[in-house]
């Protein structure tokens, strides 16, 4: 009996080897557990090289010394105003002057309405911005690049002398 059970027993063990080995994965599926093997390596070694420009004791403490030293220094001239002056001079901040809001569609009116002669010396009075939608609501390109004179020229002979010239044609 004792030789009977070791054949079987023999038998499970290979029946369960087999079993085992179907269970291992096959070609392709080894080569993709490589590659991500490979792909978890890389990514460690980034991390490692990570770490290692974190700073040690010294850079941090060198660091907390330099804040120290800037915060005193701050809190020095909080005390002495003249020496923050002296060292920080005060700027005069220019200001810009707000342009108030100009209709483009009264200022066009307005330029139709009065001589030709004076229309060029009437848009040199405007900024370019004004100029520019001025000249998108006459339908006349214009680059942002152009002067301010050269813009006003344009606005000038493109818009309204060239349109002073056709209806003095017309009529004629």
């Amino acid at each position: 009996m004792a030789k009977k059970t070791g054949k079987t027993g023999l038998a499970d063990t290979l029946t369960k080897a087999k079993e085992c080995l179907s269970l291992l994965p096959d070609k392709d599926e080894w080569q993709r557990i490589l590659q991500i093997i490979q792909e978890i390596t890389q990514e460690l070694e980034v991390l490692r090289e990570s770490i290692g420009r974190f700073p040690d004791k010294s850079e941090s403490l060198h660091v907390s010394n330099s804040i120290h030293s800037l915060v005193s220094f701050f809190d020095t001239l909080k005390e002495n105003p003249l020496l923050a002056e002296m060292i920080f001079p005060k700027k005069a901040k220019s200001r810009k002057t707000k342009s108030s809001p100009i209709d483009v569609n009264a200022l066009q009116q307005h330029l139709e309405g009065i001589p030709t002669e004076k229309i060029l010396e009437e848009l040199t009075k405007y900024k370019k911005d004004i100029l520019i939608e001025l000249s998108a609501k006459m339908n006349i390109t214009a680059n942002k690049k152009l002067t301010k004179d050269a813009l006003a020229d344009r606005l000038f002979k493109l818009g309204f002398a060239n349109k002073r010239g056709y209806e003095l044609l017309r009529k004629a």
